[in-house]
This record gives structure tokens, sequence and C-alpha cells, in this order.
């Protein structure tokens, strides 16, 4: 059983209808604030925080991504494994193992695609470094040296904070705002309850209503948290959008566990096409597993 609840009090459109499922029902009266927990859906940092935790705590890295063309034949694949290692302040990955084929490179030695360039710059820093997990800022700044650095800052913005507007991106960086009193009206907005890694959680699930799809970028999202501490377990989201301008189809699947107290990310599964103008569509998957996370407690 499930029903709307109209939150009519509150300002904020994604407030005043949700859908709650009957274990959300019954968990108000043991006094969970469906307000307050959507609050903490809109102005999470956790899954930001896991994502900078790579580059911090030591773990073990294997990754594999596939290149494929329009009729689905791989052409182009890279396999990488290796440690992240500590050394005081500092941190360094340490690959020990990197296989490359097919034509993934350009003549100089730069990846052919934008898509791999995001993935090695987001996941595979290069030489030794301080080591930070800080948060300097909620927003993930555009990049804007170089038409293709922009874009790579909108692909790792979609990756790290979905949900939030790209004012840069034209005609749909509004759309993205899932939250916006503009956006929110488009999706059928549910608070459900599951487990994941062992670990109940609270749901909160946006999808595209029926009719509205040409209206959005973000066509569904889920994102499972933490009941105890409201850390983002999971979270899984589609984006789409089709213009002369710009055309993607992206699903992304992240997983986090809790070692020591502390979110880091167990398994992120990329699964995307991009069409750019003035370059070749990229039809690209890339999964990362970590593991053997060495976090103190």
């Amino acid at each position: 059983m499930s029903l709307v609840v109209p939150l009519l009090a509150q300002p904020d459109t994604l407030l005043k209808h949700i859908t709650l499922d009957e274990f959300v029902v019954s968990a108000q009266a043991s006094g969970f604030s469906v307000e307050r927990f959507v609050r903490h859906v809109m102005d999470d940092t956790t899954f930001q925080q896991s994502f900078l935790n790579t580059r911090y705590y030591p773990h073990a890295l294997q990754s594999s991504l596939h290149v494929r063309n329009k009729h689905e034949k791989a052409t182009a694949f890279m396999y990488r494994s290796g440690q992240l290692v500590r050394d005081g302040s500092f941190a360094e990955l340490v690959l020990d193992s990197v296989v490359e084929q097919g034509k993934l490179r350009k003549n100089n030695g730069e990846f052919r695609y934008l898509t791999v360039e995001m993935y090695d710059d987001v996941f595979f820093p290069k030489g030794r470094y301080f080591a930070s997990n800080t948060i300097k800022a909620r927003e993930q700044e555009i990049d804007r040296s170089s038409r293709f650095d922009k874009y790579k800052s909108e692909l790792k913005k979609f990756m790290f904070n979905p949900g939030q507007e790209i004012a840069s991106v034209p005609f749909i960086g509004d759309k993205l705002a899932l939250y916006s009193d503009d956006m929110a009206p488009h999706y059928d907005h549910r608070i459900w309850s599951d487990t994941r890694d062992g670990r109940p959680c609270w749901v909160f699930s946006s999808d595209t209503k029926p009719g509205h799809a040409n209206r959005t970028v973000i066509q569904e999202m889920s994102t499972w948290f933490d009941q105890e501490s409201g850390q983002v377990l999971a979270r899984e989201y589609h984006i789409q959008h089709g213009s002369i301008l710009l055309y993607f189809d992206i699903s992304i699947k992240v997983q986090n566990t809790v070692v020591n107290g502390t979110l880091v990310p167990l398994h992120v599964d990329y699964n995307g096409e991009w069409d750019i103008p003035f370059s070749k569509p990229e039809l690209i998957r890339f999964e990362l597993v970590m593991t053997d996370w060495k976090v103190e407690p």
C-alpha cells in the first residue's frame, strides 16, 4: 500500500506531493520526518565525499573499459589494476597491470575519446600528490579552458552531483536541476524502504512522468540513504538528451560501503553514448571495483 501525502504547508514544489510506501508511513509515527529527509536529499554531500575518498585512503583498484561502434562491435579495450598508497601526507596510485587494445589513442598518444579522458582524469591521478578529501565547495566547477575541458568537467559534474544545474550547457543546464520548482513537477517522486550492504535504507526515487521525457534530462534517479547515518550507500541514474547541439544517453550505477565509519565506493558502472559536435559518437562502458580499503577508525 502507498499513499500520496500532500505537504501543502511547505514552500518547495518537491515537498507538495510525494508518494510514500507503507513502511515510511509507519515510520512517521515513530518520528520520521518527510520534510527533514527531503531536505537531506537535496543538500547531501556524502556522495561527493565518497569519491574524494578514492584519492585519500589506500585501496586496491581494478577497472575495465570497452569502446564499441554503432553496431555494438568492440573497437578498443583498456584494463588497469593497482593500489593507492600513502606516504605521510602524500598519495600515489601505483599501477601494476595495464592492457590497451584497439584504437584507443591518437598518433600523439592522447586518448581519442572524451569519456576515456574523463575516466582517466577522475579515477587515475598521475604522480605523487598531496592527499586531501576535503570538500572545498559543494558545486563542481566547470573548466572552460578549452571545449574538451568544458565537456569533460560537465561529465564529471553529471557523475558527482546529479540533480545540480549546469548553466554552461545550452538549453539543458536548468533541466538538470531535478529538485527545482520548475523540474520537480515533471517527475513521480517516491520515498520507500530497502536494504543495501545489509543496512536499512530510505530510498528517494524520481522517475519522469509518462509524456514528459522530452522535458527532462535526468530520466530517472534513485538514491539509497543509510537510515542511521544518512550516507548514500548507492545511486542509480539515467540521463538522456537529444538535440542538434548535443546528444547523450548515460546510465550510471554506484555502490558504496562504510569502512570504520567512512563512506567509500565499491563499484562504479558507467554505460553511455556521448555525441559531441564535430566529433565522432562515443559508445563506452567502464567498470571500476575498489577493494581492500584501509581506513583508520
